[in-house]
């Protein structure tokens, strides 16, 4: 028994890691740009607590299009960078807000789906440098 047990631990841990698709060094860093703009960090404070007392399981960010849909894990091809905030429950995933990093621009927008139009928002400009890279 504790082989067979053994045996699943392992092979369901190989799974995982081939399961899992690691995004290119720029969109890792877009992640981040995102992640740790003033304007995502007010959408989610005290974010998790709430979906779950609604009877969700989490929030996530998700990479929606990119400049490398091949080499990130992104649905389709983009010139922007583009990110969704979402909340998680068993029958549907509502976002929350829209997020488009420009890499020619060198800027981090949030979308306004209302008026249709980019507005331009605050993120740490020292995540450029890293960007920047390679």
């Amino acid at each position: 028994m504790k082989n067979l047990l053994f045996f699943f631990i392992l092979t369901s841990s190989i799974y995982q890691s081939k399961a899992q698709v690691k995004e290119s060094h720029k969109a890792q860093i877009a992640y981040k740009i995102v992640e740790t703009s003033p304007r995502c960090k007010q959408l989610t404070k005290g974010l998790y607590e709430r979906i779950v007392k609604n009877g969700g399981t989490s929030y996530g960010i998700m990479l929606e299009s990119s400049p490398n849909p091949k080499t990130d894990p992104s649905q389709e091809y983009s010139k922007t960078y583009n990110f969704n905030l979402h909340e998680s429950y068993a029958d549907r995933m509502p976002i929350l807000a829209r997020f488009v990093f420009d890499p020619k621009k060198q800027q981090l927008y949030e979308e306004d789906v209302v008026n249709n139009k980019l507005i331009a928002i605050a993120f740490d400009k020292k995540l450029l440098t890293l960007f920047n890279q390679k």
